[in-house]
């Protein structure tokens, strides 16, 4: 088998070289800008170069003419940009370019280099961010950037001898809104990298000096000053640019564990970097595998010849088999059948608009954790893909949903009155209030599953880190919350109390459905639910599933609407004939550690319990 090879260009030339013989090399990560906008550079190269050539400056800038084909070469205007900038001025600067060291339009070639991403990132001795050629406010934006990386709060950050001003502070926002953000591969490589320098003209920071603590620390200071110096607008917009860091460290993380999928599972690296421009929607899937587990790189090899919903129903079947869960269908999104373009069940992995993508990134934070739930007790995935696209596994039917227990969908981020009369409604739709004492279905007092599944009974730390499952001292979070709803239009809480509980409110609930089954089952669920769709929870499956009886098909069909919370059945209660009247979950806490998500028992599930039947069901 022929050993893999990477080209390397240097300022003038450019040389192929064996992965593990090449020369010290930088590695450029930049946006390309509009392609059909470019300009020419010079190359020269020659097949006697070696990695020992070089190592010598002086052969690579005195070729003699009988040993170099020149050519010129196009390239981006930001390309040229970032180049000019970044060169030295007597030295040789030797480094890895996707525009000039992979031919773009050669499948094959894009086939075989993708896969050497990892080895290319992971081997530079540095990775060049190039954010484009300075503008107004830029270097102020770059000084501010570098003064919180380095821990120095954002109210006293400093752009020369001034305190940050509200203009400052827009200065970083439209440095944070320049195409390399959103760039395809940036994660990944950030990932990869032994040490990141960021530019933007002549001005750079170091990316190592990143801490997320910082950020989130000058997050909250900000929020303080809200009234003052800074703008809500500003501070809100502000904040979103930072959720780009919290997401990197997320799936470092996640990156970090990833051959352990019974911890941490593939999907979510995908799930937590879908917002991505692509050029290519099939990069939606390879641009992470270097940061996947062994297992998954060797399932899943790239291929361009494949077209997106070929490359996106194999990723599902993989990502199924490697985690031994079905957590990949908590990412699915319901479409009607006459705009549907995958199974229900394989998950579309294509950017979304920005209130989509606001409700997605909620949506997933939410399942970061999700191994602190079990549905399906300790019944494994047995599953099988037929006639190439019919979903076969095992399930049993917890109830259905009834048209008068479906209540209106959270759509938005609502000020607080409009949350006060949404959980009202609620309230009404299960027959509650405040000071109501009656039973719950599945144990206790139907105002404790109340405030529970408001929350898919978990709370989320202020690190945006750990996850636990809700204790009953959390319930002073959801009375102090209520009782602040409603007093003023404003993201912004009196106590830390009702503000815990809103950040978790709105990650369980943004963009969901609260409803009630017909047995009584309070959920949050997908926003297309609808009267007469079915819970099911299945083996291998977290969270129970939302599944309508298929149109013109054979009996257990269904389509997947979406997954969904069910308070009293997340820990397989639901899958044995046992039913808990106590109230209190056999799960006592799981929080987060070094290790991963670790439970511990309060409460045994008796292995000699019988169990439901489990049938077949056909997801379609």
């Amino acid at each position: 088998m022929e050993e893999p090879k990477i080209a390397i260009f240097w300022l003038g030339g450019m040389g192929v070289w064996a992965v593990d013989e090449n020369p010290p090399y930088e590695a450029f990560s930049y946006a390309w800008g509009d392609p059909t906008i470019t300009t020419p550079i010079q190359l020269w190269s020659s097949p006697q170069t070696s990695s020992q050539c070089a190592r010598e400056a002086s052969a690579l800038l005195a070729p003699t003419e009988d040993e170099v084909y020149s050519t010129q070469w196009p390239v981006t205007t930001n390309l040229d940009a970032a180049l000019r900038y970044l060169r030295h001025g007597s030295e040789v600067r030797i480094i890895w370019v996707d525009a000039i060291c992979i031919d773009q339009s050669n499948i094959e070639e894009r086939n075989h280099q993708v896969p050497l991403m990892k080895a290319i990132y992971s081997n530079a001795v540095a990775v060049q961010v190039w954010l484009g050629s300075p503008s107004k406010g830029s270097d102020g934006a770059m000084e501010i950037l570098k003064q919180n990386f380095q821990g120095i709060p954002l109210p006293e950050a400093k752009v020369g001898d001034s305190l940050l001003q509200d203009d400052d502070l827009w200065s970083v926002i439209e440095l944070m809104r320049r195409p390399w953000w959103t760039r395809t591969w940036v994660r990944q490589e950030l990932i990869l990298s032994k040490r990141v320098f960021i530019h933007c003209g002549f001005n750079s920071i170091s990316w190592n000096e990143m801490k997320v603590d910082h950020l989130l620390k000058g997050r909250a200071q900000l929020l303080k000053e809200v009234h003052g110096r800074f703008n809500s607008k500003t501070v809100n917009q502000f904040n979103d640019c930072l959720d780009f860091f919290v997401q990197i460290d997320d799936m470092a993380r996640f990156s970090e564990r990833s051959s352990d999928p019974t911890v941490y599972d593939p999907a979510m690296l995908l799930a937590l970097g879908r917002q991505c421009n692509n050029s290519d929607d099939r990069d939606s899937i390879y641009r992470f595998l270097g940061l996947m587990g062994q297992n998954f790189q060797r399932k899943i090899k790239p291929d361009y010849k494949l077209s997106t919903p070929e490359v996106y129903l194999d990723a599902a079947i993989q990502l199924a088999l490697c985690s031994n869960s079905l957590i990949c269908l908590s990412l699915t999104k319901y479409s009607a059948k006459n705009v549907r373009w995958l199974p229900t069940w394989v998950p579309s992995w294509q950017p979304l608009g920005t209130l989509e993508a606001q409700v997605w990134d909620r949506r997933v934070r939410n399942l970061i954790g999700h191994e602190i739930f079990s549905a399906c007790g300790e019944n494994t995935l047995e599953f099988q893909v037929v006639d190439g696209r019919i979903l076969k596994v095992s399930g049993v039917k917890l109830d259905h949903v009834l048209s008068d227990g479906i209540a209106g969908c959270s759509e938005a981020l609502f000020g607080t009155e409009q949350i006060s009369v949404m959980q009202q409604e609620w309230r009404y739709l299960c027959g509650i209030n405040m000071h109501n004492r009656s039973n719950y279905v599945a144990g206790g007092k139907a105002t404790n599953a109340f405030w529970r599944t408001l929350v898919n009974d978990k709370h989320v730390k202020e690190d945006f880190i750990t996850r636990r499952r809700c204790q009953k001292e959390d319930c002073k979070n959801y009375r102090t919350w209520v009782d602040e709803l409603g007093d003023s239009d404003t993201p912004y809480w009196k106590s830390v109390h009702a503000q815990n509980y809103h950040s978790n409110f709105t990650e369980a609930c943004l963009g969901r459905r609260f409803f009630v089954t017909k047995k009584g089952y309070f959920g949050i669920g997908p926003a297309e639910l609808e009267e007469g769709d079915e819970i099911y929870i299945l083996a291998g499956g977290k969270f129970p599933l939302v599944l309508r009886p298929s149109p013109e098909s054979q009996p257990n069909t269904f389509e997947l609407v979406g997954d969904c919370y069910v308070h009293g059945v997340m820990d397989g209660e639901a899958v044995t004939e046992r039913t808990q009247r106590s109230g209190q979950s056999p799960w006592k806490k799981a929080v987060a550690t070094s290790k991963g998500f670790i439970r511990s028992s309060n409460k045994s599930l008796d292995p000699d319990l019988p169990l439901r039947d489990f049938h077949d069901v056909f997801i379609v």
